[in-house]
């Protein structure tokens, strides 16, 4: 597993307080992603940007890295298939080789698709969570942003005081 997510109603205080309380930090914030495509399970192409704006802020928790999510706006279909409820788990994420291949998989094994989404080099392909999870499932296809971002966050954690920016703006990553 790479990552787990939470819906969180403020993402500067959520992030604050799992540095304060939890000690993970520093958080890298993507605010207000954007997509380059968003695909419904159905196929419908969305280009709306208030049909899912959110911001994120990522952080390394041991193997794992932390996602917490603040969503500024969402459909409301979106929002029942994403199960958006603040304090709940929002998904559970892994990095594959293949996204159609594990995305075929997960769905003969009753995760069906919900959407599909690019933004730069991360490919996703998220999933409800079927019998497996009471949450969805993300889906990264293996590339250099995603593959390197535990080190990435990890190595921030390594260098930081616990104090000093615990909330800091993400750059995109080099190759």
């Amino acid at each position: 597993m790479h990552h787990v997510g939470y819906w969180v109603p403020d993402l500067a205080s959520a992030a604050e307080e799992a540095a304060r309380t939890l000690g993970i930090g520093p958080f890298l914030v993507h605010r207000h992603v954007t997509f380059d495509t968003f695909r419904m399970a159905g196929g419908a192409e969305i280009t709306d940007p208030a049909f899912f704006d959110h911001s994120a802020a990522f952080a390394a928790w041991g193997p794992l890295v932390l996602e917490l999510a603040e969503v500024h706006s969402i459909d409301e279909g979106l929002a029942r298939a994403y199960g958006v409820t603040v304090g709940a788990v929002s998904h559970v994420s892994w990095i594959v080789d293949d996204l159609a291949v594990e995305r075929d998989r997960l769905i003969g094994l009753g995760c069906e698709l919900i959407n599909t989404a690019r933004t730069g080099p991360i490919h996703v392909s998220w999933h409800t969570g079927g019998p497996l999870f009471a949450h969805p499932i993300e889906l990264h296809e293996s590339n250099f942003a995603i593959d390197g971002m535990h080190a990435r966050l990890a190595g921030l954690a390594a260098d930081w005081d616990g104090v000093t920016d615990p909330i800091r703006p993400m750059r995109p990553p080099e190759e």
